[in-house]
């Protein structure tokens, strides 16, 4: 079921837009190629640059703040639960605003309607948030009903505008969630980790391969960001730096020492491994942005390695740490460089975004896009021969059919 304001075919239509923006810039294809990819995909939606969204989102913010700063001023609302009740109406009016602006002049991503969006959940999470405080819910109590909500209400933006930011901070206000349940650290991190691990193996099981390309690229960003999240959990020493720098003892989370040393060694293999399954992951699945955060995380293993095992810190540490990695870079360069045409397993170091010639020819991008466009499925003929001689009569050699 699509709970989308946007059709599959329009998030695809401008997925395809921008990867060809993208071509055109890497010099794959011209402008004309473009104009005609462009022409073949047409939203229906109005769409703006960055520049212009952040303006038209900063300006709706501006507004809607001080709309209902002027009213609660002339209403005179002081009192906790008028202006919780004042909140949430507030948020439910500024969404079914952004609904209504989406409908009516089909925005995408205008800044407008993100802003009006993102405010009313907001409001409506302080709103719920300050009325349950006024009927005796304690704070830790307060503080997870209010992110469950906060939850809810941002992966329902997700599902109706696409925000993408918006399924991060659904997962961010579920992750607050175990730290407010009076815990020790160990079972702290290891409720995270479950919960992590969960909507990571959801993301996964829902992400087929019949999918459209939009939403792959969507579970791809979001599966790499999630892979992130479970290794910043495992990795003890990252956020025991914190405990260091703020030197306060009675947070032992900061703290990686106060863990039970099984936890502890246990958290140091995997800081190993959940790198390389993430390499193994990205390659074998052709995405980019798990590669790419797995081997930020080989980086940071290797950082905060000496922590682990209690070794002394050196000034040159990230200089050695930075030849070794230019060396493995050489290394994995000539090993590509050495496979037939310059590649092994489907990857290359060639630059292939800019090629010699001019892109691909106008005949085969029209070809390519008619049968999508017009939804037919084209078969290919049979070459004829040319017909120019048939049935030729020449008056004096006595030619006849055939020449």
């Amino acid at each position: 079921m699509n709970y989308s304001l946007y059709s599959p075919q329009q998030e695809e239509n401008i997925y395809i837009r921008r990867q060809a923006k993208s071509w055109q810039n890497s010099g794959l294809i011209n402008n004309e190629q473009l104009n005609t990819i462009f022409g073949y995909t047409n939203p229906d939606a109005h769409q703006t640059n960055v520049f212009f969204r952040i303006i038209f989102f900063v300006f709706t913010y501006l507004c809607v703040g001080a709309l209902l700063g002027l009213f609660i001023w002339f209403t005179g609302i002081k009192k906790p639960v008028p202006m919780s009740l004042t909140f949430i109406t507030a948020g439910a009016i500024f969404y079914f605003l952004a609904e209504y602006i989406v409908n009516k002049y089909s925005f995408y991503r205008h800044g407008i309607e993100e802003a009006l969006s993102l405010i009313a959940i907001a409001l409506i999470c302080f709103g719920c948030g300050g009325f349950l405080s006024e009927y005796g819910l304690s704070n830790k109590q307060t503080t997870i009903t209010v992110s469950l909500l906060s939850a809810f209400l941002a992966y329902w933006l997700y599902l109706r505008f696409g925000f993408l930011y918006a399924i991060l901070i659904s997962i961010v206000a579920i992750c607050v969630i175990p730290f407010q349940l009076s815990l020790s650290p160990t079972v702290e991190r290891v409720f995270l980790l479950i919960i992590l691990i969960l909507i990571l193996f959801l993301n996964i099981i829902f992400d087929k391969a019949e999918n459209e390309d939009f939403r792959k690229d969507k579970n791809s960003t979001i599966q790499s960001c999630l892979l992130t999240a479970i290794y910043l959990t495992v990795n003890l020493e990252i956020f025991g730096v914190l405990g260091l720098l703020t030197g306060n003892a009675s947070s032992l989370h900061l703290h990686p020492k106060s863990f039970p040393p099984y936890i502890y060694w246990l958290s140091y293999i995997l800081t190993f491994i959940i790198p390389i399954a993430g390499i193994y992951w990205g390659i074998k699945s052709r995405k980019r942005l798990i590669l790419n955060a797995s081997l930020i995380m080989v980086c940071i293993t290797m950082a905060t390695n000496k922590s682990y095992l209690g070794w002394i810190r050196y000034a040159w540490d990230p200089a050695i740490l930075g030849i070794v990695l230019v060396v493995l870079s050489i290394i994995i360069n000539r090993w590509l460089a050495n496979g037939e045409n310059k590649a092994r397993y489907g990857f290359t170091a060639e630059d292939i975004l800019k090629p010699e010639s001019h892109g691909i020819s106008m005949a085969e991008v029209a070809a390519a896009l008619t049968p999508v466009a017009t939804g037919i499925d084209v078969q290919q003929q049979p070459l004829q021969q040319d017909k120019f001689f048939d049935d030729g009569i020449s008056g004096g050699g006595g030619t006849s059919r055939n020449f």
